[in-house]
């Protein structure tokens, strides 16, 4: 009767911590992410082994961006002087939106080691946020070109 229950945990724990993914390393397509801050998420990369960006409002109008990994339930903290967005501006012209680090004295995130980003100015008079990254660092992967969506959500 023991090892039925072990055997049992361990398959649950395999599925659990899969993120859903099916034997051939697909995720199945049953499941959601969900945004720990009440955000929206942007995935980048392959789905289940890719990472995901949370968009979320801050109530004082500014972006904040922190970085997940596959499943959006652990953040990753990344050496970036700034996550860029390139967004189109008054005349064809471009505008880029500067999100910062954050350094959080009691996680130990600092800068150039953090999972956190805000913008430096507001755009909540710019919703919904339409742009691109070009380029991102995460772990050892680079992403380049990644098309951002934010339409905004519920203020927290």
């Amino acid at each position: 009767m023991k090892l039925f229950t072990v055997i049992t945990l361990s398959i649950a724990s395999f599925f659990l911590l899969s993120c859903g993914q099916n034997e051939t390393g697909d995720h199945s397509g049953h499941h959601v992410h969900t945004a720990p801050h009440g955000g929206q998420l942007v995935e980048i990369g392959k789905h289940g082994s890719g990472y995901n960006l949370e968009f979320v409002l801050h109530e004082d109008g500014f972006l904040k961006i922190y970085v997940l990994d596959s499943c959006a339930e652990n953040f990753l903290r990344i050496p970036a002087n700034s996550i860029d967005i390139e967004v189109a501006g008054e005349n064809n012209n471009s505008k880029t939106i500067v999100c910062e680090p954050i350094e959080d004295p009691i996680t130990g995130e600092t800068i150039g080691n953090t999972s956190v980003f805000t913008s430096t100015v507001r755009i909540s008079d710019n919703l919904p946020l339409k742009g691109i990254i070009r380029k991102l660092d995460i772990l050892e992967f680079s992403f380049e070109d990644v098309e951002i969506n934010f339409s905004g959500n519920s203020i927290n």
